[in-house]
């Protein structure tokens, strides 16, 4: 009798974890496109940018012959150690959105300039709404400004509440017709940070105004089952 009653005041207790537990797991059932978006800030080491020595063209070529975008990828030896911190901050977040194991990509520091007019209905440098489907549409990037960033220099645009349960035709076929969308945009100061699901979330280039240009470090994070980088537990359990 005492066992039974013991099991029967077990049970009792854990109804409410139990039903939330059930509800949570229909709710996350659901949702095919989860959805990721935390801010921060860095304290960025004064000597890190893009390289215009490594820079190579980024992009489609403009109708003049010209690129108005040029990157360099930096391999995980090559991070500084501000940016490893970050990504060691927000390991446990990777995990529960990407798995254990999860894969760490090269980074790049990429610099946008200002498109002409008469080019800007041309998508020279992803400045169209999409989604980043790699694999798949699991994948995460790490945003660092690398530089101070106004509404001027063609900050990076995401939707700030997206739909978690299907995608926009549009946004699928970078047909830029979503005008709708209610977006954020990423300004402020060298060092600011965004940890953003890029393969779930409509996100796009702001076009810098004449004259001006913007620089921006990401580095990219896949499920283990994608093969896209090296292992986060062998990076993160090294030195830096």
């Amino acid at each position: 009798m005492k066992v039974l009653k013991s099991v029967y005041s077990w049970f009792r207790q854990r109804i409410p974890e139990i039903y939330f537990r059930f509800r949570h797991a229909g709710s996350i059932f659901s949702k095919r496109f989860f959805t990721l978006s935390v801010s921060g800030h860095i304290e960025l080491e004064s000597d890190f940018g893009l390289d215009e020595s490594k820079a190579i063209d980024r992009g489609n070529k403009a109708p003049d012959g010209r690129y108005y975008s040029k990157y360099h990828t930096v391999d995980w030896a090559g991070l500084p150690p501000s940016i490893k911190q970050a990504i060691r901050n927000y390991d446990s977040v990777l995990r529960m959105f990407l798995g254990d194991g999860y894969l760490v990509n090269d980074g790049m520091v990429w610099r946008n300039y200002a498109i002409p007019e008469a080019y800007r209905n041309t998508e020279l440098f992803s400045q169209n709404w999409h989604y980043d489907k790699v694999v798949d549409f699991r994948n995460v990037q790490l945003f660092v400004l690398v530089s101070d960033v106004t509404a001027d220099d063609g900050p990076f645009e995401f939707v700030a509440n997206p739909d978690e349960h299907k995608l926009l035709p549009s946004v699928m076929d970078r047909n830029n017709k979503d005008l709708n969308l209610i977006a954020r945009k990423l300004t402020g100061k060298r060092g600011d940070t965004l940890l953003f699901s890029t393969g779930s979330t409509p996100h796009r280039a702001g076009i810098p105004a004449e004259g001006r240009y913007r620089d921006i470090f990401s580095i990219a994070f896949f499920p283990a089952y994608t093969n896209i980088g090296q292992s986060s537990i062998a990076l993160l359990a090294g030195p830096d």
